[in-house]
């Protein structure tokens, strides 16, 4: 009799055992599900892109051309100078900024300049001030092995790669159904999308230069990408900096890598 009351109890135990996992992971299911929708900005879901135009350079041969670098920080940076009337209006740590002002005093034209770690750099080597700090926090905690699983499984090695799958890949409306393994790699993918300047209108560089033109409105920025680093340029008002000029430049980008 008392062996019986012991393996019923032991199979009592079970079962509540049993049903406090359950309840506990289908609570933490809903808890993940819920989560993934109130840290993420819902419009990710309404974008969609048009097919990315491409811009091929080749560096010119010009030779003895004035250029033009950084004022007052080192980026290692150079081009053809067509910033000769240009003054320098602002500067931060990684990032200056020029205006040319006309003979009425009013702005006629902008050039920024700045220096920043990649997006990839970001995402594999964040801190706690990082975009990215939130892959380090539960519920939705993605680890670094994690991150760069998810990387490798689409073949990302560069800030091109990462934009080119953000652009085409699908996205999934997640529920309490979806498995929680693909709720957190659209999450990851979300979060990243919504880090990346507006991609609508992209022109990607191929050739000797490497990167990305971003075009809206009055303005293009483009992101040259080597020596593991994010070179971002401003142009702002297009009747100044014409497609052609801008090319021109992008075909006199010079880049040294830092001792």
């Amino acid at each position: 009799m008392m062996e019986d009351e012991n393996k019923m109890s032991r199979r009592t135990f079970l079962i509540i055992v049993g049903v406090c996992y359950i309840a506990l992971y289908l609570i933490l299911k809903v808890f993940i599900v819920f989560t993934q929708d109130l840290f993420m900005n819902n419009e990710v879901y309404n974008k969609y892109y048009n097919v990315g135009t491409v811009l091929k350079i080749e560096k010119s041969n010009e030779e003895n051309i004035e250029r033009f670098s950084s004022k007052s920080k080192n980026f290692n940076i150079s081009m053809k100078n067509y910033f000769q009337n240009f003054e320098l209006e602002e500067e931060e740590e990684n990032y200056e900024a020029y205006a040319y002002y006309g003979d009425d005093n009013l702005v006629k034209a902008v050039f920024t300049m700045g220096e920043y770690n990649t997006q990839i750099y970001n995402i594999e080597n964040y801190s706690e001030d990082s975009y990215y700090f939130e892959f380090n926090h539960f519920p939705l905690y993605i680890s670094d092995i994690t991150r760069k699983h998810y990387l490798n499984k689409y073949h990302i090695s560069d800030d091109v790669d990462l934009i080119k799958y953000i652009r085409d890949r699908k996205k999934i409306k997640c529920d309490f159904f979806t498995p929680v393994s693909t709720i957190k790699e659209n999450y990851f993918f979300n979060f990243v999308e919504l880090a990346l300047p507006n991609l609508d209108n992209i022109t990607y560089i191929e050739g000797d230069v490497e990167g990305y033109i971003i075009h809206d409105g009055d303005y293009k920025r483009v992101f040259i990408l080597e020596n593991n680093k994010l070179y971002c340029l401003t142009f702002y008002k297009l009747n100044y900096f014409t497609d052609e000029i801008i090319e021109d430049i992008l075909k006199t980008i010079e880049i040294k890598e830092k001792k």
